[in-house]
């Protein structure tokens, strides 16, 4: 990624219009409270007194993220999911930091990402699949991280983020988030599921994947941290995997060996969601069992696979 030229991110950040957009974008999701318990109703009651103060804390450094508060959800698939809770206030400012350098990355980023990314979906994601399908990569590497949000190695992480974007301003609030998120403090990784700006960090980090892949003809499909490597044989699929491996070690992640396996669509796999089985496919919505022959994409367009929200 090429550096971004001399930009004034401080101002930019805390603008009173980029504040006020980031409150209200808060606002919107009407999220849970954070570790303080203060709810978005109640935040709401002085919201331009709060965002005068937080604009105000951090020009004279003394804001201080607060820690994330970690729940553990049941999925609808039966299986745990931990998610961390941010203050409304951190969810502020870290959408007012979002929506400042969350488009120089963007225009960086390739066409194998769907994740968190306007324009993209789960559904142009499943559409790539089935166009690599038709073309005869009927064989699959479909990859599982071991806990990619928990090993996404900090200094790393800023390195990457600082080759775009390079400002003291927005290394101290990445830095501080990084810290009042970290689940082990000896141990500089981690970022919180949950947090506003925490997938923007995860594609920043897997975009590395991303280009080596790409750049080397692979027919890679990434939606943030799950991802499949087509070819036209096994031999090819094995091979994508070491290689895949030697670069996730580069980048202190793994296999979740139990879920990583070369396949193919006679023996059928999942991926977000989707069930693919020959020249067919399946998938939950509503409630409901949606069957496909071939690769109409109708109903997929509104399918968010449950795990992701």
């Amino acid at each position: 990624m090429e550096k971004m030229p001399d930009f004034d991110y401080r101002k930019q950040i805390l603008s009173k219009a980029n504040m006020i957009a980031a409150w209200e974008d808060v606002r919107s999701k009407h999220g849970s409270p954070g570790i303080d318990e203060i709810t978005v109703l109640r935040w709401n009651r002085n919201w331009e007194a709060n965002i005068e103060r937080l604009i105000e804390q951090v020009n004279n450094h003394t804001y201080h993220p607060n820690r994330p508060k970690r729940i553990t959800v049941l999925q609808k698939n039966g299986k745990q999911r931990e998610l961390s809770l941010l203050t409304v206030t951190d969810k502020v400012l870290q959408r007012a930091c979002l929506n400042i350098i969350e488009p120089m990355f963007d225009s960086r980023f390739l066409g194998c990402s769907h994740g968190y990314r306007k324009k993209h979906s789960t559904a142009t994601a499943i559409h790539q699949l089935l166009n690599n399908r038709d073309k005869g990569l009927r064989w699959v590497l479909d990859a599982d991280l071991l806990d990619c949000f928990d090993h996404i190695h900090h200094p790393t992480l800023i390195r990457l983020v600082n080759r775009v974007v390079s400002d003291a301003f927005v290394n101290d609030l990445l830095e501080a988030w990084l810290k009042a998120g970290r689940k082990h403090r000896h141990i500089p990784s981690g970022i919180p599921q949950g947090g506003v700006i925490s997938p923007l960090l995860c594609n920043i980090y897997l975009h590395q994947l991303d280009a080596r892949m790409t750049c080397n003809r692979w027919h890679f499909i990434r939606y943030a941290d799950d991802f499949v490597v087509m070819t036209v044989d096994r031999s090819q699929a094995e091979q994508a995997r070491t290689i895949v491996e030697t670069i996730l070690t580069q980048f202190h992640l793994q296999f979740n060996v139990r879920k990583t396996r070369v396949t193919n669509f006679d023996e059928g796999f999942t991926f977000l969601g989707v069930r693919f089985l020959d020249d067919s496919y399946h998938y939950i919505w509503q409630n409901k069992k949606v069957e496909v022959q071939g690769k109409e994409l109708k109903t997929l367009y509104n399918y968010i696979p449950e795990f992701y929200f």
